[in-house]
């Protein structure tokens, strides 16, 4: 039974370093759409239950959303919605332990981890980021590629979809004292 334990809090602990911030922490991301360039910030709100909220600002078209990171069953989850929204978006970004090929169901779809990749995006180049895409299941075709840096979070999202894509690449992040 310890073993057990200490085998799912070390689990636990792998998907730390992708999604657990200090409150404080902000992240300004580049979203490029259709041409146009967007601004888009980020701040660690606070943790409610084992989630991790943020404050995500797009003012430019989407506005506010609240986006919340947890992890349940092994699966580090995303989840953003608009204020007052009953339902929004949801992914099963990344899987504990999972490696190149590894694949798991995602609400709509199913997610296969890449493997590891070099991202460049403004903020530097991170090394290793941890590469996963979300594809749907059903009659639209639309993948969503995430990578993801410890310590860091989210540097680069990539929507592809039959009706155009974007992409949101971080430009700055501070993590909070």
């Amino acid at each position: 039974m310890l073993t057990a334990v200490a085998l799912l809090l070390s689990l636990q602990d792998s998907l730390d370093d992708f999604y657990k911030f200090k409150t404080g922490t902000t992240w300004t991301y580049k979203r490029v759409e259709a041409g146009a360039e967007r601004k888009i910030t980020v701040k660690a709100t606070g943790e409610d239950g084992g989630k991790i909220k943020m404050a995500w600002s797009d003012p430019d078209k989407d506005g506010d959303s609240i986006v919340t990171w947890t992890v349940s069953d092994s699966l580090l989850t995303v989840e953003a919605r608009k204020e007052g929204d009953a339902s929004g978006l949801s992914f099963a970004v990344l899987k504990a332990d999972s490696k190149k090929d590894d694949g798991w169901k995602s609400p709509g779809g199913e997610v296969t981890h890449k493997g590891k990749a070099d991202v460049t995006v403004p903020a530097g180049t991170y090394k290793d980021a941890v590469w996963t895409r979300y594809r749907t299941t059903g009659d639209t075709d639309v993948t969503v590629d995430f990578y993801l840096a410890p310590k860091v979070g989210l540097v680069k999202v990539e929507i592809n979809a039959s009706n155009g894509g974007n992409t949101f690449e971080l430009a700055e992040f501070k993590a909070a004292k």
